[in-house]
Formats: structure tokens, sequence, C-alpha cells
């Protein structure tokens, strides 16, 4: 049960990691999504062939369909990895995830029947299934950074089940014979990429990736990519794009072929320089117009704000850069870039930019610069997992607070909308101060740059007039389209950008509701899609069930009390993914990297749930149980502004502590959640324990409804009002516990030897 909850987990987290790479980051959530459909419909398919099998006579079905899915584990993760990165992909995608899910579906058949074989201990089975859980995810973040990758781990998590399944079914006949097949097609995958490259990444297969379209030839010469540079680890995949064109030799460095920031080669002749010319660039009228001496940059990525701070003579630049990823590429290639971020007067900071902003001294900086420095989890504009800190009202405070007098923030972005909502948040920001606003803001747009083309300059007093003397000098030479300037720069009419559609979502966002690419009205249309299909999917699983319970009219139990049970199951899927989810969305506020904040907020559920699983037996019994989800209920409303509070006074205690204090607050709740799901099994009367698998496959459903509809509802409401939904819903399951199966001899007539 470890062992197979852990594979699956950990080949969960390289999933997403694969489709955050070949489609688009926010599409590898719907991976996440269909994982746990798997595990349902895994649930569903065992109950199916376990009950085909015994109307046809056959004996231990059971045991002969648990052994037949953890055969055919190992193989699936071999077909996911074949259709994902072999088979034309970008343009077919909703087609070939479905190939995903007998992977999941072989673990959740299995864990569904050791579930229904073994109801009297499912306390201790649960544990061990949330335990193996955490044990996956904490192991494959290391895994597939040691590996090279998840294409390599999951490689080696298919030959650890087959060489396991030939192990645990040596015995069993039919399928002993079979079982070597399976690890043989395992080792064969595994030596064609060790040798060919057999799963090779193929940008060409993702025709929607930038880097996909930046790797076209064009006038400029014909791109290509440095293989030996590349990365791919847990966090992200790392690659340099190289064009020598007419202007010299230029570098992108790419994550996950989104997001490029340019790493300049070294002019020999001037440290201070680079081969390519930055003192012309738009990115550059910043220092143009002020000369900072003290910089800050944000997402400093391949050291281009670096360099260009450096050319106009600052002295102090503090460069912060979350992706480790991308500090080691630039370390690979410190030859090409002159070792950018070791000169004199450069300080390199791997941390989260505001949260760096944050704990520093205030009135420190001159200039503080973020060139498209955001996150790809602020790409994804409509699935779990998409908000953004760094662009929120109370972020611009936090800048504010770090400049000297007279000091300006500069962000830097491509595309129109996000500068028009820039523009909204600093005016927000800066009435809420008493600023004159439109006298401290300028917004301008390059003539072809890339990918710096949209700038947007903040400074808490008005420009000068001898600085709104230089701007409209810089816009008329240089013909800079304007879509803000203050009120002394005169520009021709013809510069004048028109505004942005008026169907885009221009709201300010806030650290309640921190959604900044949210830029669409309404629900997004994806989330929508994928809250309806849960809705449908769980519709239509609950209506085959109750047909099933109809037909079998051997083992019907009294309808009152299955549609009481079935309730109880399916809120405790919604209930457990609704503050799962909630609490990934707030934490990394707190914590800052995306990553561990996802290993450190699992890890945390997996083993306090674990952990109360293994206790439900003792202290969830009777009425306690219903004590328990009412404290609990009670407990959740009050989770999301605990977790609100903690930033503020606790943002200068070293990491370590930090997730110590997120683990400490959430082991509590996640130990009342581990005890509801093993704590209902055992109180299942005998002719409804048989129906086990089909509880397993509807709350694993119901978890993907929770989801989708706690993002939906938290786009709209925030935090705060948010965190009050599961709350309710786990009240309602209090309202639905399944009634006692009775006496403790009951209890173990009912109960099936081990």
């Amino acid at each position: 049960m470890v062992f197979v909850s852990a594979t699956a987990l950990a080949f969960e987290v390289a999933l997403t990691r694969i489709c955050s790479v070949l489609l688009q980051y926010h599409l590898s959530f719907a991976v996440v999504s269909m994982a746990v459909l798997g595990v349902g419909l895994g649930g569903f398919a065992a109950w199916a062939l376990v009950v085909r099998a015994e109307r046809r006579g056959l004996q231990g079905a059971d045991s002969t369909v648990a052994q037949a899915a953890l055969l055919a584990f190992g193989p699936a993760l071999v077909l996911a990895l074949v259709v994902l990165m072999c088979l034309p992909f970008a343009s077919a995608w909703p087609a070939l995830l479905p190939f995903v899910l007998p992977a999941f579906a072989c673990a959740g058949a299995f864990q569904s029947l050791a579930l229904r074989a073994y109801a009297t201990s499912a306390g201790r089975l649960y544990a061990a299934d949330l335990l193996g859980g955490a044990t996956g995810a904490l192991l494959s973040v290391v895994a597939i950074g040691a590996l090279g990758g998840p294409v390599n781990t999951t490689l080696v998590l298919a030959m650890l089940a087959s060489a396991l399944a030939w192990f645990w079914t040596r015995e069993a006949g039919r399928l002993a014979r079979v079982a070597p097949s399976g690890l043989a097609l395992t080792l064969i995958a595994t030596l064609a990429q060790a040798l060919f490259g057999l799963f090779a990444v193929d940008y060409g297969r993702a025709p929607h990736k930038l880097l996909s379209a930046s790797l076209r030839p064009s006038a400029q010469g014909t791109p290509h990519l440095l293989p030996q540079l590349a990365r791919w680890d847990a966090y992200s995949r790392v690659d340099v794009l190289e064009l020598d064109s007419p202007r010299g030799l230029q570098r992108l460095v790419f994550i996950d072929g989104e997001t490029p920031t340019p790493m300049l080669q070294v002019d020999p002749t001037s440290p201070n320089a680079a081969g390519v010319g930055v003192t012309d660039a738009l990115a550059a009228l910043p220092f143009r117009l002020t000369a900072p001496k003290d910089v800050l940059s944000i997402g400093s990525g391949g050291g281009y704000d670096v360099v260009t701070a450096r050319r106009f003579g600052a002295t102090r630049i503090d460069a912060v850069e979350l992706n480790a990823g991308v500090l080691a590429v630039v370390d690979a290639a410190r030859d090409f870039t002159g070792d950018v971020y070791r000169q004199p007067g450069v300080t390199l900071h791997h941390a989260e930019g505001r949260q760096f902003a944050r704990r520093a001294p205030a009135g420190m900086y001159d200039l503080l610069v973020l060139a498209l420095a955001q996150s790809l989890a602020g790409n994804l504009q409509e699935y779990a997992l998409s908000e953004n800190y760094l662009y929120t009202r109370e972020a611009f405070a936090d800048y504010l607070r770090v400049l000297k007098r007279g000091g300006v923030i500069v962000l830097l972005v491509s595309n129109p909308m996000v500068q028009a909502k820039l523009v909204g948040t600093a005016r927000d920001v800066l009435k809420a101060r008493g600023v004159a606003t439109d006298d401290c803001i300028l917004a301008l747009v390059g003539r072809g740059e890339v990918p710096y083309d949209h700038l947007v300059m903040v400074r808490s007093q008005p420009f000068t007039a001898t600085e709104c003397d230089a701007i409209e000098r810089e816009v008329e030479a240089r013909r800079y389209g304007v879509v803000h300037v203050p009120r002394a720069v005169r520009v021709p009419q013809s510069l004048l950008m028109p505004p942005v559609r008026a169907s885009t979502r221009l709201v300010s966002a806030v650290d309640e509701k921190p959604f900044f690419f949210h830029l669409e009205p309404g629900t997004p249309s994806g989330l929508t899609l994928l809250l309806s299909g849960a809705c449908v999917a769980l519709g239509l699983a609950c209506g085959a069930f109750g047909l099933a319970i109809h037909r079998d009219s051997k083992r019907r139990a009294p309808a009152v009390e299955m549609v009481r049970t079935t309730a109880y199951f399916v809120l405790l899927g919604l209930g457990f993914l609704m503050v799962e989810v909630l609490v990934l969305q707030r934490t990394i506020l707190f914590l800052g990297y995306p990553t561990l904040n996802l290993a450190v907020v699992l890890a945390s559920f997996l083993v306090g749930a674990g952990c109360g699983s293994l206790a439900s037996d003792r202290l969830a019994r009777g009425t306690a149980l219903r004590v328990w989800l009412g404290g609990l209920a009670l407990a959740l409303a009050g989770l999301m502004p605990l977790l609100s509070a903690l930033h503020a006074p606790l943002d200068s205690v070293p990491l370590g502590i930090r997730c110590a204090v997120v683990v400490a607050i959430l082991l509590p709740f996640a130990f009342v959640m581990g005890m509801p799901f093993p704590a209902g099994v055992r109180r299942l009367a005998p002719e409804v324990r048989t129906w086990v698998p089909w509880f397993w496959g509807l709350n694993g459903i119901a978890s993907i409804t929770g989801s989708a509809l706690v993002v939906a509802v938290v786009l709209e409401r925030g935090f705060r009002l948010t965190g009050l939904l599961p709350a309710v819903v786990y009240l309602l399951a209090a309202v639905a516990i399944p009634a006692s199966q009775g006496t403790g001899a009951a209890r173990r007539r009912a109960g099936v030897s081990r």
C-alpha cells in the first residue's frame, strides 16, 4: 500500500512537470485532476471485475484483480511516457491525456480492493496510503533533480513497480508467467532513453510555446538550442536559445519554454558593457532618466538588469532570483556572460523577490526593477495555484518602502493588458497615500523590442520638470508608444496608444485576492469546463452507483442509509481538497518558494492525515466522530485568517522556522481530516462493505469537484469568505455520518479474516 501510493504520487508530480513543458503550466493541474479521476475509476473497475468473477463462481477474485492491477502498474507508467513524449501532442492533448489514466487506475484498483478486504483495519491501511503519498511527494522533488528530470524518474518508478509486481505474484500461477514481460518492457524503455533519447523533449510538438516560436528562422538568423546548458528538475526546465544575429551573439534563457530572460555576452574590451548594445533600449530608459546608484533587481534571470545597471554606473546592485535552475545555467555560462553575478558591486540573492523587499531596510534603493518577473504560476489565469503576490497593492507598498526619496519602481512586461493593470494598481496605491497619481506614473511601449517592450515607472512623488523634459525628448526621439505620461509632458497625438479593450479585468489585485493575471471578466472558460466536467462525472458516478445497487438485490441496503453513506464519502472528498488547495495558495506568500511550499503543505496534510487515520479507531467511535467533525468545521472557519496573519510578523525569521510554523499549524487540522474516511468504512454494515471500492471512487471524483469549485469561488470572493466553504462541507459530513453497524460481535462476524 505504501509503495503503490508513493509511486502514484511521485508519478503525479513528474507528470505535472512534463506537461508544464509540453503544454501550458496551468494544464499541468488538469493532470492532477485526471490523476484523482484515474484513482476513482480504478475503484469502480475493480468492483466491476470482482463482482463479475464472483458471479461466475471464481474464488479469490479480490486477490487476483489486485495482483493484475499491480502487474499492469509499471507498463502503464511507460505507456503514459510514450503517449506524451512521442506522439503528436499539442494539437490533440485532450485525446492524449486520458492515456495517463491507466497508471492511476491501477493504483486505485489495488488500494480500493485492499480497503475492501481489510475493512476492519481501514485506519492502518488508509494511514499507509497517506504516509506513502507523503513519502512520494517529498522523494519526487529530490529524485527529479538527481535523475535529470521527470522522464528518467518515471522510468525508474516503472522498473521498481514491475520488479515488485514480479516478486508479489511469484506464486500466482498464470499471472506469475506474465510478470517478467512487464519488467522487460520497462527495461527496454529505459535503455532506449539512455542510448537514443527516446523520450527527449521536442518543442516542435508544442507550437503554442514561446520557445517553439522563437526557434523559427527569421531575417536575423536561425536560432538553435544549447542542450549542454539545459537543466530539468522538480522546479522547472531551463533551456538556452542562441542566435547569431547582425547585432551580435545573443542568448535567451527560457523557463518551461516560456518567460525568456536575456543572457548577454560580455564585451571583451569592457567589463561594464555587453557584446549587444543595451544603452538605447527601452529597459535602459529609467537609467537614462535617473542615473541610479543603488539598484534592486527582482527576477534578475540571465543578468540583463545587472549589465544595464553597471553600464550606467550603479555602484550597488542586489540581484534577486528565485529559480535555482536559471542561476545554474548562468553560472555554467560565466565565460559567455563575464561572470555577471560576481562583478564588483553585485550581490546575488537566491530568494523570492517580494519577501526580500519586505526584509530589506527602508530607503535603501534608488531604483527597483521587475523585468518580466512573473512566475509560471502567474500565467495560469484560471486554475489552482495561479496566485501571484508580486503585483498586489500590498506588494507595491513594500516596494515603495525600500526606495529612497525620489526612487523609482520599474516594471517591464510584454503584454498591454498587464501593463494597463499595473498602471491601475499604481494609481490605487498612490491615491491611498494622497499622492497626485497622474504625475507619478510613466507607461510607454517600445517599437519592436523583445522581450521588454512595455514599461511602467512608478514613484511616490511627481516627476520633476527636468525629468519631464527628458521624457518628452525620449518619446519624440525614439517614437515610443504612450500609454500614460505626467501632465507636463507633451506628446504627439500619433504616439498615443489605444486603450485596452473594455472587457479586461483591470481591478487591482490585493493579497486577499492575489490573482493578478486573471484578466478576463467572469469565471474563466477553462475553469468552467473543469468544474462542469467534474460535476458531470460525479453525477454520472452517483447514478451508476445507484443503478448497481438496484441491480444487486442480494446485497441491497436500505435506500436512505445508502444515500446518507454516499453523501458522507462524497462530502469528505469535497472538503479535503478544498482545504488543501486553499492552504497551498495562501502559504506561498509566507514561505516564498513555490515547490518548497508544495512539498511542505502536501507532506503536512498527508502525514497528519495518516496519523489521524491510525488513531481513528480509538478516537472516532460513536458520537465522538460527529464531535470531531463539528470541531473541525469550526476550526476551519479561522484557518485562512490565521494563515493570512503569519507573513507580517514572521517575515524576518529563517526559512526553516517558517516551514516549521506552517507544519505546526496544519498538522492538527490534517490529523482530524484523516479520521473520517477510515472511521466511516469501519462503521459500514456487512451488506454495505462490498461497495467500498465505489465509495473510494466517489470520494476521488468529488475531490476534483472540490478543488475546481474552491478556485472558482476564491477568484471572485477572496480567501476569507471561501475559507468558510470547506467548514460548511465538513459540518454537513458530520450530519451524514453512516449509522453504526452494531455491536462489537457483529463487527467481528462481518470482518474479513486476514
